[in-house]
């Protein structure tokens, strides 16, 4: 797993005091680590359990469902097209395609999964914008470039410079 580490321990493994201080970094590392996954992730395992029936419906059943969202979520999953979907589809397409008359577990569903994807959009934003920033130190007015490097569109350099002729010498 520390490939580096391992690599790092045996060069100066004559020389304990490095070793040590190399121990002390990777664990104060780690340690920094953790402290960032757990702001970004939840650490109470009874609510990401909760949120599993969105995973896979068919092995998990959300809690404090009332009496009538309990027997949609026993319909929908006694369904063997939705099975079926459920195998053929990712988990976005497969809840986008979920039929109205379940609707309210696909509401539910979504707002489990869409912020995600949201925070994952905003954050691509920032990182470009950043090294933008960084790239373009002076220029404050960097929108358009902003816009091609977070477009999922990719460019054909190919049609763009056929479309261009080279200048000949001289």
């Amino acid at each position: 797993m520390f490939e580096n580490a391992n690599k790092c321990v045996k060069t100066y493994k004559t020389e304990e005091q490095h070793v040590e201080v190399v121990y002390k970094t990777i664990e104060y590392h780690l340690a920094m680590l953790g402290k960032k996954f757990k702001k970004y992730f939840f650490a109470e395992d009874n609510l990401i359990a909760s949120y599993e029936w969105v995973r896979d419906p068919f092995q998990n059943t959300p809690e404090g469902l009332s009496t009538t969202e309990e027997e949609i979520f026993i319909d929908f999953t006694s369904s063997g097209e939705t099975k079926r979907q459920f195998c053929n589809k990712t988990l976005f397409q497969f809840w986008a395609e979920v039929d109205d008359e379940f609707s309210e577990l696909k509401t539910k569903a979504f707002r489990i999964l869409l912020p995600f994807s949201t925070s994952h959009l905003c954050e691509t934003g920032f990182s470009a914008m950043a090294a933008l920033k960084t790239k373009y130190r002076s220029q404050l007015n960097i929108e358009k470039e902003l816009r091609v490097s977070i477009s999922n569109t990719k460019p054909s350099f190919e049609n763009l410079s056929s479309a261009r002729q080279a200048h000949g010498s001289h």
